[in-house]
């Protein structure tokens, strides 16, 4: 057994101590008072992390996790995403950034008996964590080193994969700490556990908004959102913990637990997501294939729940209720954004489980695909917009009069879908009325925030809203309207007149072969990692013209790989990507072999997306107007 190993084992007792502890009530701390016995447990395990994280800056070879996913040739950085880019290398360094967030919580918050139901839950969690990760092993070594390592998976060499990761696992950790101080009883645990779902919120929205710019700067299929079962799983604890925030006080009894419960079903969503994503239970293009961790993290969403029914109705709280009021314009549009959130993540579960449900009684693979979440998401996502305008306008309207607003936007809606206008896609049409209408609303909340001595609730309400209606309008304006001009046959130094654009082609660089990864085990082999071509291409369009170089490379272990070039302009971006044909496979094979060679012709797709800045500048909109009141409250309490 490695000492990593040993360090996770004691770490995973030390856990078990501290549980043991909180329900004998005893004292929490080992061999000195200002040392819990949790602190110890979140120490070995960030010390197990370190362990691998200089086990891949350093090249150390033995460790089958570096040999896997390193190589030499790669920079610093690189090797330090890399320890977080399989299975078992990212639970390490999930339970390591949980380990960090849970020593700054015992340590602030103390050994208080008030707080010991919180930290008891925390440790619950704790502990399956480093169970997943002691069976995931990502700290085995090898008898004998290898020589070099297999090099990292090419689509994850990007500064995305040093970013995402940590955002989208801070988030998973924020939401269960903010739950955590559910069960806590001090003046302060539910202002902690609203202030870290605010944090974890603004955490989860950049992890969703970063995943779908790097599939579309990266991935190469042409689009930000596919409604893969992993993009979806990350969604739906996203829509959950929103609707948490529109469970006003209002629409819940004195005694409801309703938005703690939200917190609950938020958490077990994200056990749920962690379980597709890297536990096997799904097939996707993001995911870790088949593991048994899959229903050890069932078994944390069960206990999850189990732990906050069996708390909260111990202490004789209504679990959830839930007053759908429509006495007030306000009233009315929180009930209708709460409902369209909760019914948005019913139909976006529902087309994640059904096809594990179906594959486990049948034995037959099925996918949802997007035309199913596109159905059946877009109505109650029209209701969400139709909530916007009330909430912002509830002072000017009455309910008659925002019912006539929302029955002309509507009927506005009816007649462009019926006339074909502004755009090709009847749905599309139907909801482009009600969306400018929530933007006038929004406009006006944000300027009504601004004029009452800077309230930094309603200001960060309107950028919030207003990133929505931005993205909205985005889709159904501009991805309703993508042109696809196909594939086309090229030959270097010509040009193409596609209408609207025109693109004029240079000639191909060789990329020299470049790097080293081990292509053979048994006799151990050093070879070429890659070599590839670029080619500069200039798009016109009128008086504006921009240049890029397009690449295709062919690497030794992951064969071709064609990351799409995009080149934006304020009002639309034009998407291109080389495709492999035999011309452009023999090139390649001869230049990795160090023969130059330019292919006489290539085959390369180009699209045109409007308005995809509407899409990136409503999800910063969005992160702004989350982080607003978070910076106003702390600036208060300083």
């Amino acid at each position: 057994m490695e000492l990593a190993d040993v360090l996770l084992l004691a770490s995973a007792f030390a856990v078990i101590l501290d549980v043991s502890k909180i329900r004998g009530k005893n004292e929490t701390w080992i061999i000195d008072p200002r040392l819990p016995t949790a602190i110890v447990s979140c120490v070995l395990v960030s010390l197990s992390y370190v362990y691998l994280a200089w086990a891949f800056v350093s090249n150390n070879f033995a460790v089958e996790e570096v040999f896997l996913y390193s190589s030499s040739g790669l920079g610093w950085a690189e090797r330090l995403y890399a320890s977080w880019a399989s299975s078992g290398g990212s639970w390490l360094f999930l339970s390591f950034l949980f380990a960090v967030g849970y020593i700054v919580i015992r340590m602030s918050q103390g050994e208080d008996q008030k707080n010991l139901k919180t930290y008891q839950f925390l440790d619950v969690v704790f502990l399956f964590i480093i169970i997943v990760v002691l069976i995931q092993s990502p700290l085995k070594t090898s008898a004998q080193a290898p020589i070099e390592g297999k090099g990292l998976n090419p689509l994850l060499k990007t500064p995305w994969m040093l970013i995402h990761p940590p955002i989208v696992f801070i988030g998973y950790v924020l939401a269960f700490f903010s739950l955590a101080f559910t069960f806590g009883s001090t003046e302060s645990s539910p202002k902690l556990a609203r202030m870290l779902a605010s944090v974890s919120w603004l955490f989860l929205t950049l992890g969703i908004a970063i995943g779908g710019l790097w599939a579309y700067e990266v991935l190469g299929w042409g689009g930000f959102w596919a409604w893969d079962p992993v993009e979806t799983s990350s969604l739906v604890p996203w829509l959950t913990l929103t609707a948490y925030f529109h469970l006003v006080p209002q629409l819940t009894g004195k005694k409801s637990m309703s938005r703690d419960t939200m917190l609950m079903v938020t958490s077990a969503l994200i056990v749920l997501a962690s379980a597709i994503t890297r536990g096997g239970l799904t097939v996707s293009v993001h995911a870790f294939g088949s593991s048994p961790i899959g229903y050890v993290l069932l078994a944390l969403m069960i206990v999850v729940v189990a732990y906050f029914v069996a708390g909260k109705r111990r202490r004789g709280y209504t679990l959830f209720e839930f007053d759908a009021d429509m006495d007030t314009v306000y009233n009315a549009s929180m009930s209708m954004g709460f409902i369209s959130l909760i019914m948005i993540s019913v139909v976006s579960l529902w087309g994640i489980i059904f096809p594990i449900i179906n594959s486990g009684m049948t034995g037959s693979e099925v996918s949802m695909d997007a035309a199913f979440f596109n159905k059946w998401t877009y109505p109650f996502t029209l209701l969400f917009v139709s909530s916007l305008i009330g909430c912002h306008l509830h002072e000017r309207l009455t309910l008659k009069s925002y019912t006539g607003v929302l029955g002309g936007a509507l009927a506005l809606g009816v007649a462009s879908a019926f006339v074909g206008y502004p755009t090709s896609n009847m749905l599309a049409n139907m909801g482009i009325p009600m969306t400018f209408f929530a933007l006038v609303a929004v406009g006006y909340g944000i300027v009504k925030g601004l004029s009452r001595k800077f309230s930094a609730l309603l200001i960060g309400r309107g950028l919030i809203h207003l990133g929505v209606v931005l993205i909205m309008a985005g889709i159904l304006l501009g991805q309703t309207n993508v042109t696809n001009y196909g594939e086309l046959v090229v030959a270097p130094g010509t040009s193409v007149d596609l209408g609207d654009i025109k693109l004029d082609f240079g000639q191909f660089t060789i990329i020299e072969p470049f790097g080293e990864v081990l292509v053979q085990s048994f006799p151990q082999q050093i070879g070429v990692e890659a070599a590839g071509l670029s080619i500069p291409v200039t798009i016109r369009r009128g008086s504006s013209q921009s240049t890029e170089d397009v690449y295709i490379m062919l690497y030794t272990l992951h064969g071709i790989v064609s990351r799409p070039t995009v080149i934006r302009t304020a009002g639309y971006d034009v998407y291109l990507v080389l495709h492999q044909s035999q011309t452009v496979y023999r090139a390649l094979s001869h230049i990795l072999s160090g023969i130059p060679f330019a292919p006489p012709e290539f085959v390369i797709s180009v699209s045109r997306f409007p308005l995809m800045n509407l899409l990136w500048l409503g999800t910063l909109s969005m992160c702004v107007g989350i982080l607003v009141p978070i910076t106003m409250i702390r600036e208060k309490k300083g």
